[in-house]
């Protein structure tokens, strides 16, 4: 769904919700350039006074441009959204 609504005196404010399966994120971004790899996130355990949580591990994807390493910040929907980011900057 895309909704578009003016804002006085000279914007227009634009809404964009959809549904995109995860292979069709992965194929824009290597299309962008990216070598999309699989990627474990490891949230460790804590122990707090009344909350105590096991080890979490996270399995999910990372993309990255060539000589760069994976990490926390370069995962898949982070650079999803950047790059979707600034292709709508480019409007």
């Amino acid at each position: 769904m895309i909704r578009l609504t003016p804002k006085p005196p000279d914007l227009i404010q634009m809404e964009i919700q959809m549904h995109i399966p995860q292979l069709d994120v992965i194929n824009f971004l290597q299309k962008k350039g990216y070598e999309v790899k699989a990627y474990t996130l490891v949230f460790p355990a804590t122990e707090e006074m009344l909350l105590s949580e096991p080890r979490t591990e996270l399995h999910t994807f990372t993309a990255t441009k060539p000589n760069e390493n994976q990490s926390e910040e370069n995962l898949f929907l982070n650079v999803f959204e950047k790059e979707i980011k600034e292709f709508l900057n480019e409007i």
